[in-house]
């Protein structure tokens, strides 16, 4: 009796085992050609983001041409499939567009399922596609570096920013790094933000690209003039033909009323005093810079003062106009208020202070060339800050990181 029973269930063990294992076998063949799909997938994917970046770089080097980019992408592209012999097969195409400087990409691949033959009668297609789209130009107009703050760069009322040849870029992670209200105004070759921004579509020529990549400070490296001592203290001219030499100037100096200053060339050192250059004044220098050190320092050029000044050809301010002391409190003001500050050829550099322009006129757009890096940036009332790049219409150097550091190739959603 025992007998029989153990072989009965011994049977029913085997009878189970037989009616259940094509199904076991089924399931584990379907995660091996899952984990297949999904692998292929993953390389497919990969190769046509490679594809497509590497076609919309090609927009960086020759605007107009649409063939290139197609062309690299494709070859990308086959590069990529022709190291696995499995995927050799794919089918590619690339389109590029260059108006929109845009690079477009597709791949399909027909999966032979491995264990699944009879589930699925035909093979499995595999589809990606990739598109990506460079922007701006090489070079970098505005640069504002605080990472966190909102306004990081902003505009208001009527103010206006224009770089034809020029990126803006906020590398502030909020969501309003960039604030570009009322009717104020960016229209550059390239506007990004790390972060989001704050604005209508009237606001913005091109609409900005958000969740860029950081900047780097392009001028972190520079090294700040050394010095020891006062050669002026609480200097002003107000009135008559003055010239100025190099040295520095401890507390303000001041050229205000109708005085008339040249600035002669070399390297001016504000310590902690402000700068003024106000009312009717007029204050020329070529190969001038100034630097600003100490936490009461600022600048300001306000009235109807005019102002004129190229930065220096050599040495350690050489492209570099105003340089603020990267050490301090952050509270460094540097304004603008004069609508006679038509030519301001150089690089500001205020790696903690904020640059401010709110007068009735046009800003710097006499200028050959003129970059602004900043930690905050802030336009306002009827400004217009005009940022050329004609780098080669002076002999003012361009700092590193200035000039062919301001495009941007990225991955489209």
């Amino acid at each position: 009796m025992v007998s029989r029973l153990s072989s009965s269930r011994n049977g029913n063990v085997a009878l189970m085992f037989a009616l259940l294992a094509p199904l076991l076998l089924a399931c584990v063949g379907a995660g091996v050609d899952f984990a297949r799909y999904t692998s292929i997938q993953t390389e497919l994917q990969e190769a046509a983001d490679r594809a497509a970046l590497a076609g919309a770089h090609q927009f960086l080097l020759k605007k107009t041409d649409a063939a290139t980019p197609k062309a690299v992408a494709e070859a990308s592209m086959a590069s990529s499939l022709s190291e696995d012999a499995n995927l050799s097969a794919a089918h590619y195409a690339a389109r590029a567009d260059s108006t929109a400087a845009t690079v477009d990409v597709d791949i399909d691949y027909a999966m032979q399922p491995t264990f699944l033959v009879g589930i699925f009668k035909s093979p499995i297609d595999i589809a990606v596609s990739a598109s990506a789209q460079a922007g701006g130009s090489a070079n970098i107009c505005v640069l504002g570096t605080d990472p966190n703050a909102s306004r990081t760069v902003y505009l208001d009322k009527n103010a206006r920013l224009s770089g034809d040849d020029c990126a803006v870029f906020s590398n502030s992670k909020n969501v309003k790094g960039l604030s570009v209200l009322k009717s104020a105004a960016i229209e550059s070759a390239l506007i990004c933000s790390a972060g989001g921004y704050e604005g209508e579509g009237h606001n913005f020529s091109p609409q900005p690209l958000v969740d860029c990549p950081v900047k780097s400070d392009p001028l972190a490296s520079r090294q700040a003039p050394s010095f020891s001592g006062c050669d002026h203290t609480d200097f002003e001219v107000a009135s008559g033909v003055e010239t100025l030499f190099p040295g520095v100037y401890c507390g303000d100096l001041r050229i205000v009323n109708d005085a008339d200053v040249t600035f002669s060339p070399g390297v001016y050192i504000i310590d902690n005093g402000e700068l003024r250059i106000d009312g009717n004044a007029k204050a020329f220098g070529d190969g001038v810079g100034f630097f600003f050190t100490g936490d009461d320092a600022k600048m300001t050029f306000a009235g109807a003062a005019e102002v004129e000044f190229t930065a220096p050809l050599t040495g350690l301010l050489a492209g570099l106009l105003i340089f603020e002391d990267p050490n301090g409190s952050g509270a460094r003001l540097f304004r603008i208020t004069t609508p006679n500050a038509r030519r301001l050829v150089g690089t500001i550099y205020l790696p903690n202070g904020r640059f401010l322009a709110d007068a009735s006129g046009a800003v710097a757009d006499e200028s050959e060339y003129t970059a602004i890096v900043a930690r905050r940036i802030e336009l306002n009332s009827d400004v217009r800050l005009v940022l050329n790049a004609d780098y080669d219409l002076t002999p003012v150097p361009v700092p590193g990181g200035i000039k062919g550091a301001g495009a941007i190739v990225m991955l489209r959603q």
